[in-house]
């Protein structure tokens, strides 16, 4: 049988391992990039109306800029560092994203929902190439 003793430290051991895995640089730029994602992309559909666009936009925000840091960058001694890194690839990602986009669907007159896929492609794939030509050098 256990002793009251025992009981007590388990819950707070396994809230101590869950805190900790909780706030790892990784997880605390994903929850960042969500957090920043959500606004951008409203911003985005305010602004353009691309509903076809929206969601490739959070995607690339949410899922596409956590994953270029930790998979391309060097990891920052401090986790602030990382979260300024992940709010200023956010701004530049949406800013590249609406420009392509706009410019799919104004310039070059195609579809929303092509537009959306384009921008979607060109944006997530060449910044990673670019963040690959610069983790080479």
């Amino acid at each position: 049988m256990s002793t009251p003793v025992e009981i007590a430290t388990v819950p707070s051991t396994a809230f101590a391992r869950l805190r900790e895995r909780a706030t790892t640089q990784r997880n605390v730029t994903i929850y960042v990039a969500i957090l920043a994602a959500v606004p951008l992309a409203y911003a985005f559909d305010t602004a353009v109306g691309g509903a076809q666009g929206d969601f490739l936009l959070l995607m690339t925000l949410a899922v596409g800029v956590p994953s270029a840091y930790e998979g391309y960058w060097p990891a920052y001694d401090a986790t602030w560092k990382a979260v300024a890194w992940i709010l200023a690839a956010c701004v530049v990602v949406t800013v590249e994203f609406t420009g392509l986009y706009l410019t799919g669907t104004d310039l070059l007159s195609l579809s929303p929902f092509v537009a959306g896929i384009v921008a979607f492609l060109v944006v997530d794939l060449g910044n990673l190439a670019w963040l690959s030509v610069m983790r080479r050098r």
